[in-house]
This record gives C-alpha cells, sequence and structure tokens, in this order.
C-alpha cells in the first residue's frame, strides 16, 4: 500500500465502517465516506467529478480494489499506521452523519449528503436554496425530495461540513 491507500484505509477504520467494495452499495459507501471525510478536512488527495451517483473518483475505487486485494492475500500495511488526534477526531464526529440501520439506507443517505455539498461546494447551487437544489438534483436523476435535501443541508452544516 502506498500512503494514500494507508490513509483511506485508516480513514474508514476511523469512521468504523468496514472497508468492503463487494456490493453497490458497499464501493458507493466508500466513495461518499472518503467525500465526506475530505469536506470535513481529512487531507488524502482525491479529486472529485460528477458522475451518476453524485460525487466520484476514479483512482479512489482503483485505490480500493487494490487494498481489498492486499487485504485478501493477508496483508494489511495500514496497522503499522494511525491517524493524528485532530483527523481520528474529525471523523468520530463524522460517525454520527454516516451510520444508518442498513446499507441501503446509508449508501442513499451519503449519496444526498455528498451530492448536496458538491453542488454546493462546486458553486453548481445557491447554498440556501433548497428548491433549486432539489431541482438540480432531480435534474440529475435523482428523485431526492426537497423535505430530504432541507434535512441534508442542516446536518451538513450541524456536522461543520458547510458553513451556517
Amino acid at each position: 500500500m502506498d500512503r494514500q491507500q494507508i490513509g483511506v484505509k485508516l480513514t474508514i477504520d476511523g469512521l468504523n465502517l468496514p472497508f468492503k467494495i463487494e456490493s453497490f452499495e458497499d464501493r458507493l459507501i466508500l466513495q461518499k465516506a472518503v467525500y465526506l471525510a475530505q469536506a470535513a478536512g481529512i487531507h488524502l488527495g482525491y479529486y472529485y467529478h460528477w458522475y451518476l451517483y453524485g460525487p466520484y473518483c476514479p483512482s479512489l475505487t482503483r485505490d480500493a480494489y487494490s487494498i481489498t486485494g492486499e487485504i485478501s492475500q493477508g496483508v494489511d500495511e495500514s496497522q503499522a499506521w494511525k491517524l493524528d488526534d485532530g483527523s481520528l477526531s474529525r471523523l468520530h464526529r463524522l460517525q454520527d452523519i454516516i451510520v444508518r440501520n442498513t446499507r441501503r439506507d446509508e449508501s442513499r443517505h451519503l449519496e444526498l449528503l455528498a451530492s448536496v455539498h458538491f453542488l454546493i461546494n462546486r458553486k453548481q447551487v445557491n447554498g440556501e436554496d433548497t428548491k433549486e437544489i432539489t431541482d438540480t438534483l432531480k435534474r440529475f436523476g435523482k428523485d431526492f425530495s426537497e423535505e430530504e435535501v432541507k434535512e441534508a443541508l442542516g446536518e451538513l452544516i450541524k456536522y461543520g461540513l458547510l458553513a451556517a
């Protein structure tokens, strides 16, 4: 594993998520969790662009497969490393926003949070206009309601991912 891959593995561990990429939901959760961790100040160096399910980073996908391959062979170099206390604190705070009852609920929720954050962060929408955000998401084929968008905005602000 290179340093970036070790950072990803430690980040997912710090969020108390399993490092899994077996199902579509697993991969979506990994993508969005890393996106939100970076938004919270964990500097991993991944660049995201918009794709079918919101923000997506192809190099993260490649790294995730590489990490999984190494772990399946009994090699986990991340065990010799640890994140700094500030990063661990940020990740601990994010756990509440990420973990849901089921993987499906978790993946949908993370897709919404990451998508709303991405659109606002890239100045594609007015961050205070829930109707505009909802309409933009609908144009991208997302079926999130205005109420869901409003709740997502509240969570992003509450957890320090967007300014109030």
